[in-house]
């Protein structure tokens, strides 16, 4: 410490923290102090038990982090502590004057005793952010908005109106460094006019699949002269054995069994005294074209996310950990989420996330008697910037699945012409391939009285000869002054 005096002398003092029980020697410091001036003591700790408050506290006092205030005293100090140094920091030039310098925002409490421990100042400090620098850094760079900036406890909000939200973004990014540990931005800017995008989506999926089969199933059985018999069988059983027939004269027999993926059968046989060969042909070819069209419409606040599913839900058992079984339900379908930003008037920042899933049998799972099915889905997430009316289109999206299964009889089958005889063929060919065009527009509200829905103008006869005849002649229609409904459908104007 560093007192102001004309004469100067070198003090060993000791720097007591009271309520911790301990001191700490200081090092020799050089002071500058009169002769019969008293000593002043810096501690810095919860001492306000012991000091014995004499007289009544004055106004808080109110520091930015990092300036300071200097405080002048009418008797001479001797001991100077502040409850919390890592606030606030107190340095004594003199014996009758106090510095205190603001660390960090929060608050504390200052105190400075006198002769025979009279308390000489009590004074809370709140030590807050450097307001005046934070505003005129905001209105350095926005000039044409007004941003109001005001503190809490642990907080610190902005208000005012700003042209875009791409300005406003920008507000709380020049702000956010500013932010002390665990504090809370409140942001409660507004646009000038709310921006609303509306999404016009188009999800187009072709499903192509291609079969192609020829099956030859044998059953041949011949006995030579004796006890010798021979055969040949191949594919599936030709007669189904679990379901025989008997007729009205008693005699039995069974029906064939034919194929699952309807393929046409072709049936021949040949049967003497020890001879039966039967033969069953499966030939198939197929072709199958499934489309998916769906054409949402959306509209969402710039900044948020609308959602929407064309489909359902299945349900899905999930156990539990006492041994109850609950229910949980999947969506499939054509699903939408997007989130549009409205970057400026001609730009849109868009987050869109669509995607297309149906029940997919082949890949279910059967668990405790249970059979869950799986789903098939295409999907896609993507973040583009475009102007109102623009479009963009995700494709690409092929997939392409073929097989080919090749049976036969070894050695037999590999002779020319004749091997054709003694071989099966399956080949599958499946292609899918999914396009995605999104259109964004501005939009804003409408009168109501310029909406109108197909009922406005529709007419309710008391006959469908009075209808059709009011349809054709419009003369209801004309006499109410509105549009008369046209065409078979009855919905176009």
């Amino acid at each position: 410490m560093q007192f102001s005096s004309i004469r100067r002398a070198t003090l060993v003092m000791a720097l007591t923290v009271f309520g911790t029980g301990s001191s700490l020697a200081a090092s020799p410091m050089t002071t500058q102090m009169p002769a019969a001036a008293p000593s002043a003591t810096v501690m810095r700790g919860d001492v306000a038990a012991r000091a014995g408050v004499q007289d009544a506290p004055s106004a808080p006092l109110s520091i930015s982090a990092g300036k300071g205030t200097l405080i002048r005293l009418d008797q001479a100090a001797t001991a100077v502590f502040v409850a919390e140094p890592s606030v606030a920091d107190v340095h004594v030039p003199s014996p009758t004057a106090v510095f205190v310098l603001g660390k960090k925002a929060g608050t504390t409490t200052l105190y400075v005793l006198g002769a025979n421990n009279k308390t000489l100042v009590q004074r809370t400090i709140v030590v807050g952010r450097d307001m005046d620098s934070l505003r005129a850094m905001i209105a350095a760079r926005f000039p044409s908005m007004n941003v109001q900036l005001s503190t809490g406890q642990g907080s610190l909000q902005i208000a005012g109106n700003a042209p875009n939200p791409a300005d406003a973004e920008a507000v709380v990014e020049a702000v956010t460094p500013y932010l002390a540990e665990k504090e809370v931005l409140i942001n409660r800017m507004t646009i000038d006019r709310p921006l609303q995008v509306q999404l016009r989506v188009r999800i187009t999926e072709v499903d192509r699949n291609v079969t192609q089969q020829l099956g030859i199933n044998w059953q041949a059985m011949g006995s030579a002269v004796g006890n010798f018999y021979g055969g040949i069988f191949s594919g599936r059983p030709i007669y189904n054995l679990s379901q025989p027939i008997v007729n009205s004269r008693g005699q039995t027999s069974y029906p064939v069994n034919l194929a699952t993926n309807n393929a046409f059968s072709l049936f021949g046989a040949f049967k003497t005294n020890n001879v039966d060969i039967q033969a069953l042909v499966d030939a198939l070819n197929q072709e199958g074209l499934l489309t998916v069209l769906a054409e949402p419409n959306l509209v969402a606040l710039s900044g948020q996310t609308a959602s929407f599913l064309a489909g359902g839900e299945f349900p899905i058992p999930v156990s539990q950990t006492n041994g109850a079984i609950s229910v949980d339900f999947k969506q499939f379908g054509v699903k939408l989420d997007f989130t549009p930003t409205v970057l400026n008037s001609r730009r849109i920042s868009l987050k869109v996330r669509p995607e297309v899933s149906q029940i997919d049998t082949s890949v279910s799972v059967t668990t405790g008697g249970i059979t869950v099915p799986g789903l098939s889905v295409r999907r896609a997430d993507t973040t583009v910037e475009l102007a109102s009316g623009q479009s963009f289109a995700v494709a690409g999206l092929l997939q392409s699945n073929s097989t080919d299964i090749v049976s036969q009889v070894p050695g037999m089958g590999s002779i020319p012409i004749l091997g054709k005889l003694f071989s099966s063929t399956n080949y599958q060919n499946n292609k899918t391939e999914l396009v995605i065009m999104v259109t964004p527009y501005l939009v804003e509200p409408t009168d109501p009285s310029k909406l109108r829905t197909p009922l406005d103008s529709l007419l309710s006869p008391s006959s469908d000869v009075e209808y059709s005849y009011r349809r054709q002649s419009g003369d209801a229609a004309a006499d109410s002054g509105q549009p008369r409904l046209v065409g078979a459908a009855g919905y176009v104007y």
